[in-house]
Parts: C-alpha cells; structure tokens; sequence
C-alpha cells in the first residue's frame, strides 16, 4: 500500500499545486477588487478550475472506481464552466452590453451540459484507467459539448481581436493585445481531451489554463499592462520546470517498472525500489538544476548583486580618470551585474549644451541629443530624482513628453546625475532580463550608486580637461623654446648656405674677371658640375635641420613603439641644442656604449624627453659647464643618465619636482610642466626616473628603459 500511494502521489501532486496557485491567484483577484466585474468572473474562473484540478488529482491518487467516477463528473462541470468564463470574462472586459444576450444563452446551455454530466452518461461514460490513474471517458454527445465549448472561445477571441483593432486609448489597446496574446496561449490546454477518447498520456493542458487566467490577473489588477510579460515569462518556465519534472519521474518509472519487469525476472518490490533509488539518486541534482534555473530567469538573488554594486562604486567608478573608459565599464558592469535587457548613460556636452549618448550596451539607448530646455531633461533638473515605470515610480504622474522619450530610450529607470546641483548626465536602465520590476530597495542602491559615479564622471571630466590644457601648455612651451633654438639653427643653415653662395660667387668673379676665357667646354661643364655637387650636399645638410626642427615642432598625437637607437637620438637632440650651449661656454660630453641593444619607445617622444633634460641641465649652469650624457646596460635594462655641473636642487624640493606648475626658475623663465611632462611619457614608454642631486654641485637624471 505505501509504494502505491508513492507511486501515484507523483501523478496527482502537479495538478494540486496548480489548483491550489489557481485559487490563492482567484482570491486576490477578488479581493482586489470586489465590485469590478471581470475581478469577479475571472475568480469565479480561478474555482472553476479549482475544482477541476482538484477532483483530477484526487482521482489520480484513489485506487476506487465510484471515487474516481465522482471526481470525474466533478471535474467534467466545472471545465464546462471555464470556457463559459472565458466568454463572460471577454464581455465585461470589453465592456459589450450588445453581446449578454449570446451569454445568456450560453449559461442557459451550460447549465444544460451540468446536468448531463451528472445525470446521465452521454457525455461522461464512466473513467479510463490510465498508468497515472482514472481519468473521464468521453460519451456519445461529449462531441457537441465540445463543439459549443470551442465556439464560445472563438467568439471570446474574436470580439478580442476585433477591438484591439478599433481606435480606443493607446493603454487599453495594449491591455486588449496582452488579453488576446492570453487567449492564443490558452488554445493548448485542448490537448487534455484527448485522453478522454483513448490517448494515453499524461494531461498536462491545464498549465497553459493558469497561464492564460494569471495573464489576465495581470491585465486587471495592473494598469501598466506591459508588466504582463513577467506573468507570461514566469508561468512558461513553471509549466516546463513541472513538466520536467513529470517527464523524468514518468521515464523513470516506466523504464524501472515495466520495462526491466518485462525482460528480468525480478519481483514488482524490487523494481519500485530501484525506481526509488534512481529517483533518489537524481534528485539532488535535479533539485539544484531547477534552483539554478529559477534563480537566473525567474528571481535574481538581490543581495549578492547589491554587494557587488557597492563594490563597483567604492573599486571601479572611484578608482578610474579616463572618462571613455568610465562609462563603458559602468554602462557594461551594471548590465552583467543587475542583468540588464540595456543600459545607456547621457553626458552634458558643454559645448553644445545637449545631452549626449556617451555609452550604451543592449537596447537601451540610442543615438539622440536632447536639449537642455528638453521637458524630459528640465524634469529630472527640477525634481533631481528618479524617474520609473515601476513601483511608488510608477505611480508618480509625469508629463506626456517624459514618457514618450522614456519610451524612445527604452528606459524602465532613469537616474539623474548631479553635482553641485547641477544635472551633469543621465543613466537609462532598460527592463531585467527576469522581468522583475525595479523595487524600492533596488532604486536606492542603484541611487548610492549614481551619486557615486556622478562624482567619478565629474572628476574625469576634470582630469581630462587638465590634461587638454597641460598638453597644450606643453606645445606652447616647446613652441617658445624653439626661439631659444634660433642660434643653433642660424648656424647649422647658414654655414651650407655660406659655402653654396661662396662657391657661385667665385664662378661669377671668374667670369667677370675674364679667367674663363679659353677654357674648353669640357673644363667649364666640370667647373659648373663641382659647384652643382656642393651645393647639392649643403641643400641636403640645410634641409635634414629643417626637418628635424619642423619634426620637433609637430604635437605628438598618438605613441608609435619601435626599436630606437639611443646614441642616434642623442646626436639628433644634440644637434639642435648643441650649438646655442656651446654659445654659452657649455660643453657636451657623450658617452654611449657601442653595443648597447635598442629601446621600445616612441622615438619622438623620447627626443621630447631628452632635449627637455638636456636644455634644463643647460639652464641649470652658470657658465661655463658640463653636460654629461651616458647610456649603458644595466641589469636587462637600459640606463641614460644626464648630468650636469649646475646649482644642484634643495632636498626638500626634489620631491616636487614633477608637481605640475612647479618650478624654480625666475618668474615667466619657466611653466613648471617640463618634468611633469618628462615623467609622464616615461612611464607611458614604460620606463622610470629617478634623480640625484647635491646642492651646489649639480643634478643627475637616471632613465632606465
């Protein structure tokens, strides 16, 4: 006797779950709303399929036929019923007064179909005796019941799909389209006939039964109908989780009780218990699996993501200046993390005084500038609070424009940025992936956090502009030190254009003074062809200085890595500075070893570095002096070291030296960013300095690369 009831309770157990979540769900429904009509049909529903399911899993369960028969004819009333509910339910939702005259008939008619399953057997003949119990055998009129059942639920969608079409309100068409959706969805639960006429196996129609009156719940208790998709995405994976689960168990036990019964000689008891024990044995597993299942789709496990929106805010957004990089890590960690359908952050371009899509992920977000005077934008500037389609938000009235453009960006949260008072950007979040609403908790989290990265976006933004105006103080200061260039490069230009002039002025004198006279062509053609040869080497000295200036010049706009000779760059630099220190009795020594291997830099951004130190060693001298420039490898690496005899640098400063704006130079003789600029493109080169100094005697830079 237990193993029977252990057998059957399997079979029985799902349709009792869902007649008891069909009744809670009927309940309050009605408790919702006690007056409004469709609340009361779609309760009346809710029993109707109560009893149905119910009196199913009792028969199920019983080893009695006038138990079974009972609970047949039961259940075979009450599903007469539903589809009259169907119907009622369409009218009062639609509001049809014309259409209660067909109702009428059709409660006329079903009252008639109540009493012919009770009374009689034409259309309930007694039961089948299936391998997960009785079940009710269709009689000779069970065909008319149901062709009339069928035509109530036509017309039921018809009247649906008819009135969507017609010009009501655009909420109450969308609650007509999700009403209809349910219909469609219901169509399947059909298939619980079938058994009624032979078909053995196992009814599980009535899963789509729930999901059409949880739908509908849903449409009447609920005014922003687009939730409505929720209860749909839900019910589906309840229905295939309890579906799984039958289809396991009953694989199980076939395979287990008639299947090894059948070719292995073994008693029934030892086959109910090896069916025990393999149902024992994947359950753990199974059990986790759905667990699993329930957890991503259905329930997101709000704490631990919460935890990790702390973390995001005290780790990422605090700790990160690149303003690009910011906002696609915040836009792509709170779509993974909260689970995102989309997520998109507006930013305020001052320049144009819009604000700009600076990141998005999914489907949240699109290319669109508002306006600040924009009503979307001026709402959130006025209340600095959040706007949603969820919850207390949803409740909030808005005007008609900040809806629309909630609905362009499909948004179902937008959360403003401030500072200082001022809306500096917007965060759109798109719906969950799960469908769950954006609850109270989740705003205020969600809220620390923006309050958060409102800060981080403020000071990237600041950074970026400091570093916008340091690298355009820097070209200005490289600009003004090329007049200090002009010496040297006077020199290095004139002295080929001295010995080019010198060499045609002879050819002229010669002429003039009649010494060509009698020469052979042969001698003036190798006159005029020497004179073209050293004119052409100074043309090339001149312009190879020109270049390297003009090449100096230009702003570094991206770091090109390659392999760069340190004693080359060393004479290039030299060559450009070289000339105006020698002016200043200031001697260059270099001393670079000859098998020193090449460094990965960006060769013009190591010039940078090297004609910045070698012209601040220069300005650190009272004449005369020495520069002293070495390279070798040491230790894997390579090391430069550029000393000079100067005033040397006190302690207490030398950790100052590369702040910004720090200098001791004379007022207007410096800006302060040529070592801030230095350390900078060191490190970006991946390299590292270091300095020594000694007051009085002079300073050494040491660059290891």
């Amino acid at each position: 006797m237990p193993t029977m009831l252990i057998e059957l309770s399997k079979y029985s157990l799902p349709p009792a779950l869902g007649a008891l979540g069909t009744l809670g769900l009927g309940l309050f429904v009605f408790l919702n709303n006690k007056r409004g009509e469709p609340n009361r049909i779609l309760a009346l529903m809710c029993l109707a399929i109560f009893i149905w399911l119910a009196a199913y899993a009792i028969s199920y369960s019983t080893g009695s036929d006038s138990i079974a028969i009972l609970c047949a004819r039961s259940a075979c009333t009450s599903v007469a019923f539903v589809s009259l509910f169907f119907y009622h339910f369409a009218i009062a939702f639609l509001d049809l007064e014309k259409e209660r005259k067909y109702l009428r008939a059709c409660y006329f008619i079903t009252w008639i179909f109540l009493a012919g399953f009770i009374f009689t057997d034409l259309l309930l003949n007694g039961t089948h005796k299936y391998y997960w119990g009785y079940y009710s055998k269709a009689g000779v009129l069970h065909p008319l019941y149901l062709l009339i059942t069928y035509a109530m639920w036509f017309r039921s969608f018809y009247l649906l799909f008819v009135s969507v079409r017609k010009q009501v309100s655009p909420e109450f068409r969308n609650k007509i389209k999700y009403a209809l959706i349910a219909f469609i969805v219901v169509a399947p639960c059909t298939i619980d006939y079938l058994p009624k006429y032979g078909f053995e196996f196992y009814p599980f129609g009535w899963t789509f039964v729930i999901l059409f009156v949880s739908t509908m719940a849903y449409v009447i208790v609920r005014h922003r109908v687009l939730e409505i998709e929720v209860v749909i995405k839900r019910t589906l994976v309840f229905a295939g989780l309890v579906g799984a689960v039958v289809v396991v168990v009953s694989m199980v036990a076939f395979v287990s009780q008639d299947v090894l019964a059948r070719f292995v000689a073994i008693p029934k008891w030892l086959s109910n218990v090896l069916a025990a024990g393999i149902i024992a044995a994947t359950y753990g597993r199974l059990r986790n699996w759905l667990v699993e299942v329930t957890d991503r789709y259905l329930f997101q496990k709000k704490y631990d993501y919460k935890e990790l929106l702390r973390k995001f805010s005290d780790e990422v957004a605090v700790g990160i200046r690149d303003l690009k990089q910011l906002v696609e890590m915040t836009v792509e960690r709170l779509t993974e993390t909260v689970k995102l359908g989309g997520c998109s952050l507006l930013l305020l371009n001052r320049d144009t005084h819009n604000y700009e899509l600076v990141a998005s992920k999914g489907s949240s977000g699109q290319q669109v500038a508002l306006e600040e005077q924009e009503a979307f934008i001026a709402f959130l500037r006025q209340t600095r609070e959040p706007i949603g389609l969820d919850g207390q938000l949803g409740k909030v009235r808005f005007p008609e424009e900040v809806g629309n453009r909630l609905k362009q960006l499909n948004a179902r949260l937008c959360l403003p940025l401030i500072v200082h008072e001022d809306l500096i950007g917007v965060l759109c979040l798109g719906k969950k992936k799960s469908d769950e609403e954006f609850t109270a908790d989740d705003v205020g989290i969600l809220m620390t956090l923006v309050s958060t990265l409102a800060i981080a976006v403020s000071n990237a933004q600041l950074f970026d502009e400091l570093s916008k105006t340091q690298a355009e103080a820097a070209q200005k200061e490289k600009l003004a030190v090329i007049g200090t260039l002009s010496a040297g490069i006077n020199h290095e230009i004139c002295n080929p254009l001295g010995i080019v002039k010198a060499q045609c002025e002879a050819f002229v004198l010669d002429q003039q003074d009649g010494l060509l006279v009698g020469k052979s062509a042969k001698e003036l053609q190798d006159r005029v062809a020497s004179i073209i040869q050293v004119t052409l080497k100074q043309i090339d000295r001149a312009t190879a200085i020109t270049q390297k200036l003009s090449s100096f010049a230009k702003p570094i706009k991206a770091t090109t890595v390659e392999q760069v000779s340190v004693a080359n760059e060393v004479d290039e630099v030299v060559l450009l500075v070289g000339h105006d220190l020698e002016l200043q009795k200031i001697t260059i020594e270099r001393e670079v070893a000859a098998d020193l291997p090449p460094i990965m830099v960006d060769r013009r951004q190591f010039q940078e570095v090297l004609f910045n130190l070698i012209r601040n060693a220069g300005q650190a001298i009272a004449p005369p002096g020495t520069i002293s420039v070495r390279a070798k490898e040491v230790e894997g690496r390579v090391r430069i070291e550029i000393a000079d005899t100067g005033s040397g640098i006190p302690a207490d400063k030398l950790d100052k030296i590369y702040d910004p704006f720090f200098t001791t130079k004379e007022p207007g003789k410096g800006t302060g960013l040529g070592l801030f600029i230095v350390r900078q493109i060191i490190e970006r080169n991946k390299g590292r300095i270091s300095v020594q100094s000694t007051v009085g005697q002079g300073t050494t830079f040491f660059l290891d690369f």
